[in-house]
């Protein structure tokens, strides 16, 4: 499924019900959100964040009342304005100007603030679950990813670290839901081979409270070279996975089914 031609740099996606969608565009796009069917010929919304600026905006995530945009993109490691922007979603399903609420942290592990092309503190990978938010780095300098938490409400935040998990490799994207008393967690990411993206799925199906990495993960790997950005669960089986436009590369949605 290709995704509006107005998410051509795709980093994050959510599930809004009622088979709609609301995505965003990475770094370098406008503060903008975008309202989209898959049905064929429905007109794809957009909604303008107010006090909100996209720096590096890699992720959307979602609980009953809010939706969170993760403006936490660190590429060369140096930023000191990290922050997450809260909307209600309700503002953003009937209106087309919504304002923001800012959610600033920083990670008391990076001593050094300064460019680097091999660091863990980029992040593009986060969950709302209860009352925190749940980021997953994206570490270029080990593979792996942390697990940090904060707060789900406006403020200024040290992350906490809670664990870390051996990805081997880029996490990109990541979504959560309760199921049967417990809950799922999977993540998108890839590995870089050369020029290519090699893309994988890491998918938790027994997560007990926010103990995200315990248990028996299954892993997938993909034979395409796409820069996977994003990640959802679509259905009892199956997740949507979506890529960026790069190196000529259309943006689509993909279909996946997690079945073992």
């Amino acid at each position: 499924m290709l995704l509006p031609r107005e998410l051509d740099e795709c980093s994050g996606m959510v599930s809004l019900g009622n088979e709609l969608y609301a995505g965003l565009n990475d770094s370098g796009n406008a503060a903008e959100l975008y309202i989209f069917s898959l049905k064929p010929g429905q007109k794809t919304k957009v909604v303008t964040i107010l006090g909100a600026s996209n720096d590096d905006w890699e992720e959307l995530a979602a609980d009953h009342i809010y939706m969170y945009i993760g403006d936490t993109g660190n590429n060369d490691g140096n930023r000191k304005n990290l922050r997450i922007y809260r909307i209600k979603k309700n503002d953003l399903l009937n209106q087309t100007e919504v304002q923001a609420e800012l959610i600033s942290f920083h990670y008391p592990e990076q001593k050094l603030i300064q460019p680097s092309n091999h660091h863990n503190f980029d992040c593009e990978a986060l969950v709302a679950v209860g009352d925190s938010l749940y980021l997953f780095t994206k570490n270029r300098g080990d593979s792996q990813t942390d697990l940090y938490s904060i707060p789900a409400v406006p403020g200024k935040y040290a992350a906490r670290h809670l664990d870390r998990f051996d990805a081997d490799g880029l996490v990109t994207g990541a979504d959560y839901r309760q199921k049967d008393g417990s809950g799922e967690l999977i993540l998108i990411g890839y590995t870089i081979e050369g020029k290519g993206y090699h893309p994988f799925i890491i998918y938790f199906p027994q997560v007990s409270d926010t103990g995200f990495f315990k248990g028996s993960p299954e892993r997938f790997t993909f034979s395409g070279r796409l820069q996977t950005e994003t990640i959802l669960f679509h259905d009892e089986h199956t997740v949507f996975v979506s890529n960026e436009e790069e190196h000529g590369d259309k943006g689509f949605i993909y279909q996946v089914d997690i079945r073992k």
